[in-house]
């Protein structure tokens, strides 16, 4: 596989993860459309929340086609339903064209994942990156656009990347035939309690995270008091040093999984508590979020090698549970990250963050206990 092929394939990831960036602009959307911040999360949660249960079944039933096409033809339904919401002033109308593109999504990246992985695993963690990359510094991105242009721009952002992402698909992306096992002995590939213990690590250390990261621009514009462009400074170098935690923990799993696994969770919960500690002051403040950025970089990388592993046979399902329990899991981090703040305060989302990360770990012990050597 050439450089440009892995690179093109992280490229259609990196558009389509970069929607779940969103999340960043929730106050924004709230204004645009003129709602409520509980509508205005739901809007910009739902994709993950849609492509989480699309996630459940469409790779496995689309994994018969011819892959390119399948990317190909996604990315271009992608690009018409950005450019319909840059002209939509109706909530119901856009949310619509929002949900579209997220039922494709797992589609389009489990074929990306899979083509890397028959071809070449060691090259996997660059496609992941892409993932990170889109939902993480994508959300730098989106944030200062909202913030400082509006709604509609964030909009062209998004058809500006899918055009690019396109481009790379026709031109570096070859041919990859489908994989023609039946969709019913591909889902009983995963029926273990190997598998099992690894997607319910997933959701509680998912959710975890989501619950205090979609709300970090909020959080630093109203509990911080950063101003528009020293919360993008902030998110964009929290981005580009998750890019670095997506890299570095690739390298961690592949030394030693089960040790890597097993100190995500407790690492990130002290982090956790240190940035909630340090929320009132900027420049701690600050400093605190560049080592949460690479531990959130690193989640992707963790979660997709645990999920994965626990079901090898069946990379097309496996891959779509990755998304499945990962975006979900963002959809109900959100959506407790809204109720925490509608009925105690935004301070708090760190707390239900932690509560989550705790509760992730025992899943890692008894898969380790019980399946010591599960790579």
């Amino acid at each position: 596989m050439s450089e440009k092929t892995v690179w093109s394939l992280s490229i259609v990831c990196f558009a389509m993860s970069t929607l779940l960036s969103l999340v960043g602009i929730i106050t924004v959307i709230q204004l645009y459309f003129n709602v409520s911040i509980y509508w205005a999360s739901l809007y910009a949660s739902i994709f993950a929340g849609s492509l989480g249960i699309s996630s459940l079944i469409t790779p496995a039933l689309f994994s018969k086609y011819e892959k390119k096409k399948v990317i190909l033809s996604i990315l271009v339904i992608t690009a018409i339903c950005n450019l319909a919401q840059l002209f939509m002033t109706n909530y119901y109308a856009a949310l619509i064209f929002r949900i579209i593109p997220a039922i494709l999504y797992p589609i389009a990246v489990s074929a990306s994942l899979t083509i890397v992985g028959k071809i070449n695993p060691d090259y996997t963690n660059r496609v992941v990156l892409g993932i990170s990359a889109g939902s993480i510094l994508g959300l730098s991105v989106t944030s200062y656009l909202g913030l400082a242009y509006g709604y509609q721009i964030c909009m062209l952002w998004f058809v500006l990347i899918d055009i690019i992402a396109i481009i790379a698909t026709v031109l570096f992306i070859p041919k990859f035939e489908g994989n023609k096992e039946p969709v019913s002995l591909q889902i009983s590939h995963a029926k273990s309690k190997l598998f099992l213990y690894s997607i319910l690590f997933v959701f509680f250390m998912v959710v975890g995270i989501s619950i205090t990261y979609n709300y970090i621009p909020t959080f630093l514009d109203q509990v911080t008091h950063m101003d528009a462009g020293m919360v993008f400074t902030t998110l964009f170098i929290m981005g580009l040093l998750s890019m670095v935690g997506t890299v570095l923990s690739g390298h961690l799993v592949n030394q030693n999984g089960n040790l890597a696994v097993l100190f995500y969770p407790i690492g990130f919960t002290v982090v956790m508590f240190i940035v909630g500690f340090f929320a009132r002051y900027p420049f701690y403040e600050f400093c605190t979020l560049l080592i949460f950025s690479l531990f959130d970089g690193s989640a992707y990388t963790v979660t997709q090698y645990w999920v994965t592993s626990s079901a090898r046979e069946s990379p097309e399902f496996a891959n779509g549970i990755f998304l499945l329990m990962c975006n979900l899991s963002i959809f109900i981090g959100t959506m407790i990250g809204s109720a925490i703040i509608d009925i105690i305060d935004i301070v708090y989302i760190f707390y239900g963050s932690m509560i989550m990360m705790i509760l992730a770990i025992p899943f890692v012990l008894i898969r380790i206990k019980t399946n010591p050597d599960a790579r």
